[in-house]
């Protein structure tokens, strides 16, 4: 099982639409920054894998970190 996630959510429904997985958290941070600085309608959380459950660590809305 993958470490880290990046969960694209929807900002208007609030909803996690697309889940990719990465296996350290320097990629998944990159990722998640990167493809937010293009998109305006959607927020994307770095989540990391603790004991089974994803708990999200990071989250960026067009580039920034909330």
């Amino acid at each position: 099982m993958s470490e880290y996630r990046v969960c694209k959510i929807a900002l208007e429904h609030s909803q996690s639409i697309q889940n990719l997985k990465f296996d350290n958290k320097e990629d998944a941070e990159h990722y998640a920054k990167n493809h937010s600085i293009l998109d305006d309608d959607h927020m994307y959380d770095v989540q990391k894998n603790d004991k089974g459950e994803f708990a999200t660590i990071k989250s960026y809305l067009k580039g920034d970190t909330v």
